[in-house]
């Protein structure tokens, strides 16, 4: 993830883990969840738990994030069960208009929880934000590209490529990572985020057909 790319935010941005065993025991995740509660005060969010054979039969589950791990990861022991992984075009395209669509639901049922408090709001776009890049990520893949790591970069591609306009997304990248002038009139800037995404979602569905 961002750990291993250049988009890491230190104090936001969770370190992210994948642990790959030949069979997965309740031995074997209390073995983890010990390790987990000693590393969780650094940033380490839960690991993701595999057991080998489901690496491959996963792959079309989960495209975006397996093409994600697969660009931007460190091995930091065993075997790369990643370096020949093969991600089908159609998963990806179809888990990127998924992931778009359930994230305007969430959005909108979140702001309904903000009770229309600034801090709320902020949260609200900043948690999404991690989500919404994914998506972008997966349709530059979906486009034959290689995503960037830098968020900046990565929206300017999808302008280019898709012609969307991305400002929206580019304020919330700048407000998660504390540039000022980013939070003025955060109801306009949600507004204007959702229609981003919205966009974004009805480009990935018109590419299907």
């Amino acid at each position: 993830g961002s750990a291993a790319g250049q988009d890491f935010i230190e104090g936001k941005s969770d370190i992210n883990l994948m642990i790959i065993l030949e069979r997965v025991r309740v031995t074997d995740l209390e073995i983890i969840m010990e390790a987990g509660e000693k590393y969780a005060r650094k940033g380490l969010a839960v690991p993701l738990v595999f057991e080998r054979g489901h690496v491959v039969s996963s792959l079309d589950t989960f495209p975006i994030e397996f093409s994600d791990m697969k660009q931007r990861h460190i091995l930091l022991y065993g075997e790369d069960p990643l370096e020949q992984a093969t991600i089908e075009k159609k998963n990806l395209r179809y888990q990127c208009e998924r992931e778009l669509k359930s994230i305007l639901v969430n959005l909108r049922r979140g702001f309904l929880r903000t009770e229309g408090k600034r801090e709320n709001i902020e949260n609200l776009l900043e948690d999404s934000l991690s989500s919404v890049l994914a998506a972008c990520r997966g349709m530059i893949w979906t486009a034959d590209k290689t995503p960037h790591d830098d968020a900046t970069e990565l929206l300017a591609d999808i302008r280019s490529i898709y012609n969307c306009d991305t400002t929206a997304i580019d304020r919330v990248w700048r407000l998660r990572k504390g540039q000022s002038g980013a939070t003025a009139m955060l109801e306009a800037l949600f507004e204007d985020y959702i229609v981003n995404i919205a966009d974004l979602a009805g480009v990935v569905d018109g590419h299907a057909h």
